[in-house]
């Protein structure tokens, strides 16, 4: 993968991202996703930010070798820390993190974000913890994603504020309020591997000794959710 090429899951955060004069690109890492965006004419600046210096380097590396001065700037700081008053960043990217992490970084960096700020964000896991905190916090999921990259299932949020109050079932945070809509092959690919591997632990515990009743009623739940999901 590079800054022309990017993977699927790479692609697909890409996809999302709207036209637009500056985003700021959370744990950038080698900076591929901001580099893709400005070589396509998508946006016309770039904050690359890194918490560490040896990522950070990657990116002023980048620039160099993509000729990307005075386009994108390479920065060092704990997660929106790198946004400054006035850079008039519009859109959040951040990507390849737990959906947990993700949220304490939003969290965090609450005062950075305003009613302009679209944001785009790629959780590996708990994908759920992410939606919920959007909800809480007023922030409307506008557009989704899902691909399989290297034997992973990856989904993408795109949510921008909303003035009204935003509300999802726990189905919704579950599944994504546009991905269970959509139903896309690769959804119900991604779900029905759940399924099959929550049945599969399900059965081991009803055989244990120690048949630990809480965690059984758990899987139940869950697996009643995914067949009605499925089956929608």
């Amino acid at each position: 993968m590079d800054a022309r090429n990017l993977s699927k899951r790479m692609q697909a955060v890409a996809d999302l991202v709207p036209a637009a004069k500056t985003i700021a690109d959370i744990g950038s890492d080698h900076a591929y996703l901001p580099a893709y965006l400005l070589l396509n004419g998508i946006i016309q600046f770039a904050i690359a930010g890194e918490v560490r210096k040896g990522p950070l380097k990657n990116v002023t590396l980048e620039i160099e070798r993509l000729q990307l001065q005075g386009k994108m700037e390479a920065r060092l700081g704990d997660g929106l820390d790198v946004i400054h008053a006035n850079d008039q960043v519009e859109v959040i990217t951040i990507a390849g993190m737990g959906g947990e992490l993700i949220t304490k970084i939003l969290e965090r960096g609450i005062d950075k974000l305003n009613s302009g700020t679209t944001l785009v964000l790629q959780p590996n896991v708990d994908e759920n913890i992410l939606r919920s905190w959007l909800m809480k916090h007023n922030f409307k999921i506008i557009a989704e994603n899902i691909v399989v990259d290297a034997n992973h299932y990856y989904e993408m949020i795109k949510a921008q504020y909303c003035f009204e109050q935003v509300v999802y079932s726990k189905t919704e945070l579950d599944f994504g309020p546009i991905l269970k809509q959509q139903q896309s092959p690769i959804f119900k690919a991604k779900w029905n591997h759940r399924l099959k591997k929550n049945n599969e632990i399900l059965a081991k515990l009803k055989k244990s000794n120690t048949h630990p009743v809480t965690k059984i009623k758990k899987l139940e739940s869950f697996k009643s959710e995914m067949e009605d999901v499925l089956n929608d």
